[in-house]
């Protein structure tokens, strides 16, 4: 167990303080090759695109492609600054709200752009900029000093809860899903608000978007949305191989590895937290999500997973029992 001071130390706070956005700004934390930020843009961005899908009728619906605003944008508004703010709204609602945050490619270059602070990149062209160099300085007067500061108490819980629990779970990773931990710093943007799983992860080179707004991203559950979404780079050979297991049934089971992917990290953290005698119930059963969305590859995961994580067969054995489980039904 870290001591305070240890963890303090782990905890690079920066001030508040007027931010450029031309400018990247350093991490709030970082451990275990993890490095934090609450980046202005990045949270702008995030929150104009949730605030975009708050004005729609279908708002709240599994089409939503942005989580709930955690709070009304409420503000007491100087001369113009409405007018700025409304306006960039609805050019999120026109241009991009339609757009997925994870999957269309031009979305993934704009996050890039917008996480190395540079406006001037060409993925987010001349309409977007205008758009928001007037909205920043209204978002940094109304709303990014509590957004800042949600997200500053996410990470400083969220790295106490991490820092006793790497020691244990990213080795056990590494065993699982048969790749080492990362060499270089992967960055983690933590926002206000995020797309509708709350968490999202591009790769190439690796990048992580939580919400800390979202109220299952708390507790032990954020340290394990932590190491899933980072699991995404760590499950890549695994999902090229068990694509090639199903062959030509793997455009129906699209999904698959990553339900394994849930099974496999949540595993992980929970036999962690057992280990120093906290019951702890993996996120795609705590949540419903398995049966909900998964429910028809609870048994062949299960079946083929659990003996996989208790050591009794190898990860080409499992990978081989899901695919005939799956394409034998």
């Amino acid at each position: 167990m870290k001591s305070t001071a240890m963890l303090r130390a782990l905890l690079l706070f920066t001030g508040l303080s007027a931010v450029s956005p031309a400018i990247a700004q350093p991490p709030v934390a970082e451990h275990a090759a993890l490095r934090f930020h609450s980046s202005v843009l990045m949270n702008l961005h995030h929150t104009l695109f949730a605030a975009a899908w708050a004005r729609r009728p279908e708002a709240g619906t599994l089409r939503a492609l942005a989580g709930p605003l955690p709070s009304a944008l409420e503000a007491s508004w100087r001369p113009g600054e409405r007018e700025a703010w409304e306006t960039a709204v609805a050019y999120y609602d026109r241009e991009l709200a339609s757009r997925d945050l994870l999957f269309d490619r031009g979305m993934t270059r704009l996050k890039l752009a917008l996480v190395a602070g540079d406006l001037s990149d060409a993925a987010v062209g001349p309409g977007l900029r205008a758009v928001l160099e007037q909205a920043v300085p209204v978002y940094e007067r109304h709303f990014w000093p509590s957004h800042d500061a949600a997200n500053r108490a996410w990470i400083g819980g969220t790295l106490e809860r991490l820092a006793t629990l790497a020691g244990a779970v990213v080795p056990r990773l590494e065993q699982l899903y048969g790749e080492k931990w990362f060499m270089e710093p992967v960055r983690v943007d933590v926002v206000w608000v995020g797309n509708r799983q709350g968490a999202y992860t591009t790769n190439r080179p690796t990048h992580v978007t939580i919400s800390a707004g979202d109220p299952e991203n708390s507790g032990w559950t954020a340290v394990e949305t932590v190491f899933h979404e980072v699991s995404h780079t760590l499950v890549l050979p695994l999902q090229a191989t068990l694509n090639t297991a199903l062959g030509d049934a793997r455009s129906e089971h699209g999904v698959l590895w990553h339900v394994i992917q849930f099974y496999l990290t949540g595993a992980a953290v929970q036999e962690a937290l057992r280990a120093r005698g906290i019951e702890y119930t993996p996120y795609m059963y705590a949540t419903g999500l398995l049966d909900r969305a998964w429910g028809r590859y609870r048994r062949p995961v299960e079946d083929s997973w659990a003996p996989y994580v208790r050591g009794e067969i190898g990860l080409e054995e499992a990978i081989a029992r899901t695919a005939t489980a799956v394409t034998t039904r």
